[in-house]
């Protein structure tokens, strides 16, 4: 019931941020990611894909941005969704899941500083189950856009 319900959150709000008539058509990139991740008296590497949607419109700056991705690491999974605004610095916020065998899925927050565009470094604050994790990154995203042939 509550997986549902977090699932229904994630549409929600990219479905309300593109749907505004203040973009323009958004550009689409993905990529890998890979983090350290600290908390809980551990330590673990984690990696994942991610995949956003950005709008750039000069009527409308800093350009925005819904983001969604999956990260393993170990034995867990963390699905996630977050709205972002930045260009060559940024912030990113919203909701995760992480699931683990035998265990019920986790929900919590997480939040990113971030730097670059196509190849950057990020700094992750997650709390899940009243933990926090923080994790340093490092990223690679490409447009997908075949027709787009500028990012501005």
């Amino acid at each position: 019931m509550m997986i549902r319900f977090i699932l229904t959150i994630f549409i929600f709000i990219n479905s309300y941020v593109f749907s505004q008539n203040i973009f323009s058509e958004p550009i689409f990139f993905v990529g890998p990611m890979i983090h350290f991740n600290f908390g809980n008296k551990e330590h673990h590497f984690s990696y994942g894909v991610e995949g956003s949607a950005w709008v750039f419109n000069s009527n409308h700056l800093p350009p925005l941005s819904a983001d969604f991705g999956i990260e393993f690491e170990k034995a867990k999974i963390r699905v996630y969704s977050e709205l972002q605004t930045g260009t060559l610095l940024g912030l990113s916020a919203g909701p995760v899941i992480e699931f683990e065998r035998d265990v019920d899925p986790r929900f919590g927050f997480q939040s990113s500083v971030w730097g670059a565009f196509f190849l950057g470094l990020d700094m992750r604050y997650r709390r899940i189950n009243k933990t926090n994790y923080f994790a340093p990154g490092i990223f690679f995203k490409v447009p997908v856009n075949p027709n787009q042939t500028s990012i501005f």
